[in-house]
């Protein structure tokens, strides 16, 4: 999923850039976290940080490999995941040169933006269409979110790689179906990963989660903040 310098023309590269500034801006002023949810934001950025240095090659230098921007997202909400993905991605290109400076910003579009957003949008649409509670329908949810959140990015960049005229070898017909064929088995991969992930912490840690934009709206919470409403009122 890393794009590295040269690989795309300099149109899609300083578009994305803008696009990218444009999203950290938002998200810089928007960014709303707990006491409960700053250290659950490192844990979760060191985890994926190390989770991305796995990965395996698919067209010439571009790579596939876990995202986590659905599962950081999806706890932690869109702002806060897009902050914790740039950090991510920053660090990879200036210590392990993994994806490209002059790449940054398609990479934070592909994977810190597209990664986040599209999940939180998802599983906030189908919250509010099926209003799950904790259990099989909830769980598919997430998972859907989670798989859509890692197949988009990667159909994005076979896009950018495709329609670049300093990768004609590509094209859009071998670029897109390989970035979607094996993102598709990672997004898999992921949703399961994901699912675990929020289950655990809805078990050992639902403080955490009640305070999510995202997660924050199921059910669950929904009626716990009624009655604590309800009580208070009566006292």
């Amino acid at each position: 999923m890393h794009i590295p310098d040269g690989l795309l023309s300099p149109t899609i590269t300083i578009a994305a850039f803008i696009i990218t500034i444009i999203f950290w801006i938002i998200s810089f002023k928007k960014i709303k976290l707990t006491e409960q949810q700053v250290p659950m934001m490192g844990l979760l950025t060191a985890l994926f940080f190390a989770a991305m240095m796995m990965n395996f090659p698919i067209i010439g230098p571009t790579t596939a490999h876990l995202l986590g921007g659905a599962v950081i997202g999806l706890i932690l909400g869109p702002f806060a995941g897009l902050i914790s993905m740039s950090i991510i991605l920053v660090l990879q290109a200036l210590l392990f040169g993994d994806g490209g400076l002059l790449a940054l910003g398609v990479n934070v579009l592909n994977i810190g933006i597209i990664g986040v957003f599209i999940p939180c949008i998802t599983f906030t649409a189908l919250n509010k269409l099926f209003k799950p509670k904790i259990g099989t329908r909830l769980y598919a949810t997430i998972f859907i979110s989670t798989f859509l959140g890692c197949l988009t990015p990667a159909i994005a960049a076979g896009i950018e790689i495709g329609l670049s005229p300093l990768s004609p070898w590509y094209g859009l017909s071998i670029a897109v179906p390989a970035m979607a064929i094996n993102h598709s088995i990672i997004g898999t991969a992921e949703g399961i990963v994901t699912v675990i992930l929020i289950a655990t912490l809805l078990k050992l840690r639902p403080d955490v989660l009640e305070k999510s934009q995202i997660l924050g709206k199921i059910t669950l919470f929904k009626h716990k903040t009624k009655n604590e409403e309800t009580l208070n009122d009566r006292e």
